[in-house]
């Protein structure tokens, strides 16, 4: 299985976490980012066999200003220019309309800076988008008529949870669609009458972790393989497929 978010620099215990779920069947994950002026590395030796790739990107919630917009992005865009193989996303970017996180023009000041990064280093974005869909998607097709839609930004939606429309409209943008731990809860009624119509070939598979522990992927995968009425291997196979095709692994 492949973990397409996940946060290393947050697990508390984090290598006998991950080992947990290496024993389950996890050989990949997408470590993401929230600040590229932090350093988000593991605490502890990685269990054996796994593979940690890595998205940079200025999470919502840490946007506060202009000036520290600013003073991201060119931290972000350093770091992109000099990126090993290992870097294979920019994200998580977006919008977020919980109480405190922020300001909506700054989050689309943040996210549009964000696309454009991830257009000159020719990366896929990690999207994050909370309550804010309308603005997500006019972000991107903002995006897309400023620079041609012969060349749209390749991307996923990480975590979502919105209706069964808002997924046909991402989709339609060229967007993959990450399912994590909502899928889980039974009153995720939006999420849950969406997950059987996601294209098999937009589909991936995230636990966000923490506060859900790596292991607990395979409880997201037996959910969406319910879901669909098909089997936890044939999730498994699709979405590990479709999270090397996305982030090129």
């Amino acid at each position: 299985m492949i973990d397409t978010h996940i946060h290393l620099d947050l697990l508390d215990d984090g290598p006998a976490l991950l080992a947990a779920a290496v024993a389950q069947g996890l050989t990949h994950v997408v470590s993401v980012g929230v600040d590229p002026r932090v350093s988000a590395a593991l605490r502890g030796p990685l269990p054996g066999g796994l593979v940690v790739v890595r998205a940079l990107g200025l999470h919502p919630q840490e946007v506060r200003s202009t000036g520290g917009i600013d003073s991201a992005l060119a931290s972000l865009d350093a770091q992109l220019q000099v990126r090993g193989v290992d870097v294979v996303a920019v994200g998580e970017c977006g919008f977020d309309a919980r109480p405190g996180i922020g300001d909506a023009a700054l989050h689309g000041r943040a996210f549009a800076g964000q696309l454009a990064l991830a257009r000159r280093h020719d990366l896929p974005v990690v999207l994050h988008g909370v309550r804010r869909d309308g603005a997500m998607l006019a972000a991107l097709d903002d995006d897309v008529a400023t620079h041609g839609a012969a060349r749209p930004v390749r991307g996923v939606w990480h975590g979502f949870s919105s209706s069964l429309d808002t997924m046909r409209a991402a989709v339609a943008r060229g967007l993959y669609i990450s399912v994590g731990v909502m899928v889980l809860n039974e009153k995720a009624r939006r999420l849950r009458a969406a997950v059987p119509h996601i294209p098999a070939d937009r589909l991936v598979v995230e636990t966000d972790a923490p506060p859900l522990a790596p292991a607990r992927l395979r409880d997201v995968v037996a959910a969406v393989a319910a879901l669909r009425g098909t089997t936890a291997a044939a999730i498994e196979q699709q979405t590990r497929h479709n999270a090397r095709a996305l982030f090129a692994i």
